[in-house]
């Protein structure tokens, strides 16, 4: 497979792409116009429109969103379906590697894909956006548990390096390549990889993942329920004393290998939960329980079931002794 590619400080060298689907863009003014002009284009003319930067002296500018519209104004509720998998590689919780070999790597996935520098981005501290196409629309209630689960696919330093925080955002705003004057030079564009992904896949394993959180709301409310039956005035201790590390773990469908766990959010199998004087300390980084402290069986509870947050467990269970 060809690759489009253009180097700091060098000329683009266009090439045909071999993926024959077409995107459509919401196109908006700035971040501060919510308008929105729907562009169609061939993924080919797609990747020219991103390989050249404009020269400006702020940031805010042209963007895009992934989407089309059903009321021209950007906003989730108004998008229709999301025809492109967006993602931010920012280095909030890990420095990311250059754009050049986040580009390798998805290359030898054989994933139809952009990579091109954001307004911020520098050799020094590399800042870049992913994006990769899709072989049909994605229903937008899919979103994040197709970005999650792709995240999920990729090499450790690129997931680890992704901004989470923007999983799942139907209108979220791509500004067009741009950079600052005194970087003009260092602007960076690759385009290759031939296979779109499958939105029916990503559209299967979006429901699949739906499920095992219905499921486990339905465990955590039957756990709940018994810990409330056997009484007790303190929630948290009451749990602690009832109920260990490794009760919670099992519920939850961790898997014990020696003296560790292994995560079932891992796709390597590395045992990443550490056992340390009766709490654990997870390493795995896109567990609920990585949280950068030592858990007691209720924090481990909390983690798993309720997102970290103790109030809500705490209310759980103490609603579940009042049902």
């Amino acid at each position: 497979m060809q690759t489009q590619k253009s180097r700091p400080g060098a000329g683009t060298a266009y090439a045909r792409s071999n993926v024959s689907n077409h995107i459509t863009i919401g196109v908006v003014r700035n971040a501060h116009d919510p308008r929105i002009t729907p562009r169609a284009l061939p993924w080919s003319e797609f990747c020219q429109y991103l390989s050249r930067a404009e020269v400006r002296e702020t940031k805010d500018g042209t963007g895009f969103v992934l989407a089309q519209f059903n009321t021209m104004h950007r906003a989730g509720k108004n998008v229709a379906a999301v025809l492109a998998l967006g993602f931010d590689v920012d280095g909030k919780d890990q420095a990311p590697l250059p754009p050049l070999v986040a580009h390798e790597e998805l290359s030898r996935k054989g994933w139809a894909h952009v990579v091109y520098s954001t307004w911020s981005h520098s050799a020094k501290s590399p800042r870049y956006r992913i994006i990769l196409a899709l072989d049909a629309p994605l229903h937008p209630d899919a979103l994040r548990d197709a970005q999650s689960y792709v995240v999920d696919q990729l090499p450790g330093a690129i997931a680890q390096a992704i901004d989470r925080a923007c999983l799942g955002d139907r209108a979220r705003l791509f500004y067009a390549p741009a950079t600052p004057p005194d970087r003009a030079g260092e602007y960076e564009f690759y385009a290759g990889g031939s296979a779109p992904l499958s939105a029916r896949t990503l559209t299967l394993i979006a429901a699949a993942m739906q499920r095992k959180r219905e499921t486990q709301k339905e465990q955590a409310k039957a756990m709940a329920t018994r810990i409330a039956a056997r009484g007790g005035v303190s929630v948290i201790a009451q749990f602690n004393e009832q109920h260990t590390i490794e009760e919670v773990l099992e519920n939850g469908g961790y898997t014990r290998k020696g003296k560790r766990w292994v995560s079932p959010h891992s796709h390597s199998g590395t045992p990443g939960i550490v056992e340390i004087e009766g709490r654990i300390f997870c390493h795995h980084a896109d567990d609920p329980m990585h949280n950068g402290h030592a858990l007691d069986a209720f924090d481990a509870y909390a983690a798993i079931y309720h997102n970290g947050s103790l109030s809500a467990a705490a209310a759980a269970v103490r609603g579940a002794h009042h049902d």
